[in-house]
């Protein structure tokens, strides 16, 4: 019998002060920090403060680990895929070093996948904005216990949310399952790899355990909100792998519902960016492809990307930029548009409350 019932694997790379209230919210498990183990995989950090909080912890915690990356390979594929391996537990769960658990997550998620022989469980999760906490909302409001994807194809669409996930390790091993390493949509990959290949997932949609902490100002951004050509990029490479392994695994039925959310939200991401005309137009360049065989219009974005696919599917390069310039005009950013919303529904409950 292992140690240990959860391993934690949190990729680290100048993480600052972050990283501290990540480990508080393992620390308060109600599982019991004992049983669980927490893996520290540094991407080569430049930052001596992560260097020494990594070491205080390890050093402090003996169920705590550090590996320290000699070379940075720039995205969480790596990092992640070296956790898995450094792993002793039964179950592993990764972590992004600036979000928190809330206190009964891993317990909660850990009794599901065991008392109900599962090979996956997921939660559901909150985003937060400069402190305001926003309920994801997905395709599913109960609880669902999934033990054919082709039936139940609405969970390829919902976030990749890899840190809401609770896999059986032993189920990722014999399957071959890894990150995709030295690109971004590593998570998405992942996700519908683990999704296609389980014989039961537990989607756990009234459960709300991560806290998804959205930095998405000027002067304080996570990396997934670094909008600029490399990581853009870098998506769409992860994109292509993951097309190429749908069609080899013969599971290409799948594609236009793993797209469907992907590639809208992508525009809207270069659609924000800073990246220059000449950047766009290798970007849109670049993506011509995937657009043509797997984009589906997202009706949250009503329509509003409708000209710029068409441009982009015909190679109309040149009126994509005029069309994605104009769209970044009106557009609003989804976090603000959010925060928003939030205030404003807050705003007219109360409104009715109190109306004499």
């Amino acid at each position: 019998m292992n140690k240990y019932k959860v391993s934690v694997i949190i990729p680290t790379f100048n993480t600052g002060d972050l990283l501290n209230d990540l480990f508080d919210s393992l620390l308060n498990q109600s599982l019991g920090f004992e049983d669980i183990e927490v893996i520290f995989v540094d991407d080569a950090s430049s930052d001596q403060y992560t260097l020494d909080l990594i070491n205080k912890f390890t050093s402090n915690y003996s169920n705590c680990k550090g590996v320290f990356l000699k070379v940075n390979s720039g995205f969480p594929g790596k990092p992640r895929n070296i956790g898995i391996k450094e792993s002793s537990s039964d179950y592993v769960i990764f972590a992004d070093h600036d979000d928190t658990y809330e206190k009964n997550t891993l317990e909660v998620l850990y009794d599901e996948i065991t008392k109900k022989n599962a090979d996956i469980t997921i939660s559901n999760f909150n985003q937060v904005i400069d402190g305001k906490i926003i309920p994801y909302k997905s395709y599913y409001e109960k609880n669902t216990e999934i033990t054919d994807i082709s039936k139940n194809k609405e969970l390829l669409q919902i976030s990749a949310a890899i840190w809401t996930r609770l896999f059986r390790k032993d189920f990722l091993i014999k399957n071959n399952i890894e990150f995709l390493e030295g690109m971004l949509a590593e998570d998405v990959y992942f996700a519908i790899k683990t999704s296609s290949y389980s014989s039961k997932i537990i989607y756990l949609a009234e459960f709300y355990g991560y806290n998804y902490n959205i930095r998405d100002s000027d002067n304080d951004k996570s990396t997934i909100h670094i909008r600029n050509k490399k990581y853009l990029e870098a998506m769409l490479n992860g994109y292509f792998e993951i097309s190429k392994t749908l069609k080899n695994e013969k599971k290409e039925e799948y594609a236009k519902d793993v797209f469907k959310p992907h590639l809208t939200s992508w525009l809207y991401t270069l659609s924000i960016s800073k990246t220059s005309d000449l950047e766009k137009k290798e970007l849109f360049k670049k993506s011509i492809s995937l657009y043509n065989d797997y984009y589906i219009e997202d009706p949250y974005f009503k329509g509003r990307y409708k000209k710029l696919v068409n441009y982009i599917k015909n190679n109309d390069l040149d009126l994509a930029i005029q069309e994605i310039n104009k769209i970044k005009k009106s557009q609003k950013n989804i976090n603000e548009s959010l925060k928003e919303n939030k205030f404003k529904k807050a705003f007219k409950y109360f409104k009715n409350k109190f109306k004499s």
